[in-house]
């Protein structure tokens, strides 16, 4: 079937690059015959921009959150019925159309959009079970064998799609790693609550890890915890950064959180956030206290000229620090006023004699 190999096209491209998940569901809207389509986690803390979804149910998403349906949505109890038997729909969960009907979620906004029938796909990915949620019209009939024989030849196709991208990512995230290769430094990963934390050595390797707090002192850990939520969960544009240098068991160390570049993770993976660790010398805490308190630079403008200094361009800055370019030139320039220098030239000498 020509639909079938035009969907493992697009997830082959899916597996590359995150943006073409749009694509595939559009794809799947046309298989199916349905009108729309959403990837969507059944964990609600991985919602959001987190999902794909094609263009037509797109379309009624900032409805479907302006109007709180999101937190009346009676759909909700269709997702552990399609994680025991591998789909389900909302004729499982209602003794009738006709009392569906009158349901305030389908009456006041579904029908309008003539979204009145759901079919859930069951799929597994690093997140634990997302749906493949399929809409159609108000006058679908209940699901088919023909719909179901559909849904199994094109489950596997998404999973094996899915691991496929996981196994990238975590390539992307090696290689990321090798920025650091003969610094010293640490490389972790983990998700927004630090529950999951996977340490990842100058040679690639990666092993499964701690906690949040164990990279973090506690204060630091609690009060970065809530702004990680919010970042991993929300735009998936906006840039995380933020600095932290302290001591333990008579060592100094610097620690670097950034949300991980968009071109190393994948929005099936929970892991969304770097941590960079390096432990400092002596000399090096004499050099950042003097940037600190002798020239005003914040936590962010230290680890710059760290970076600089030990050879670190601004692009590759910004890659690290899940930056712009421009925002790491911006950055720079705000360092030179700080130091009264005119050049990278003139910052590194700065920072060697200090």
């Amino acid at each position: 079937m020509r639909q079938i190999e035009e969907l493992k096209n697009l997830l082959t491209l899916a597996t590359q690059d995150a943006q073409h998940w749009d694509q595939v569901c559009n794809c799947v809207v046309d298989l199916f015959g349905a009108l729309g389509a959403i990837l969507v986690p059944t964990n609600p803390s991985f919602r959001g921009v987190w999902m794909s979804c094609s263009t037509s149910l797109g379309a009624t998403l900032p409805e479907y959150i302006a109007g709180g349906w999101h937190m009346k949505d009676p759909r909700e109890q269709v997702m552990p019925l399609m994680i025991e038997r591998g789909y389900a729909t909302d004729d499982d969960i209602f003794d009738s159309r006709e009392i569906k009907a009158e349901t305030p979620f389908y009456k006041e906004f579904l029908f309008r959009h003539d979204f009145g029938v759901l079919i859930a796909i069951r799929l597994l990915t690093p997140n634990g079970y997302w749906g493949l949620m399929l809409h159609f019209d108000n006058d679908h009939p209940p699901i088919s064998d023909a719909e179901k024989a559909l849904i199994l030849e094109v489950r596997p196709l998404f999973e094996q799609a899915i691991a496929t991208a996981e196994k990238i990512a975590y390539q992307r995230i090696a290689k990321f790693a090798q920025f650091f290769k003969g610094t010293g430094s640490e490389v972790f990963i983990f998700d927004g609550g630090g529950e999951q934390c996977i340490d990842i050595d100058t040679a690639g390797s990666i092993k499964k890890q701690h906690q949040l707090s164990s990279l973090l002192p506690d204060e630091m850990s609690s009060s970065l915890h809530q702004e990680l939520a919010e970042v991993c969960t929300s735009d998936a544009s906006l840039s995380l950064s933020r600095a932290y240098q302290f001591r333990a068991q008579n060592k100094l160390y610097n620690i670097l959180i950034i949300q991980a570049p968009p071109k190393l993770r994948h929005f099936f993976m929970p892991f969304k956030v770097c941590a960079i660790r390096t432990e400092c010398s002596d000399t090096s805490a004499v050099k950042q206290k003097k940037l600190r308190d002798g020239y005003g630079l914040s936590e962010g403008e230290i680890v710059t000229v760290d970076l600089l200094a030990s050879g670190k361009t601004p692009a590759m800055i910004a890659e690290i620090m899940s930056l712009k370019s421009t925002s790491v030139r911006q950055r720079l320039k705000g360092i030179y006023e700080k130091t009264n220098v005119n050049s990278q030239v003139e910052l590194i000498a700065l920072y060697g004699g200090l």
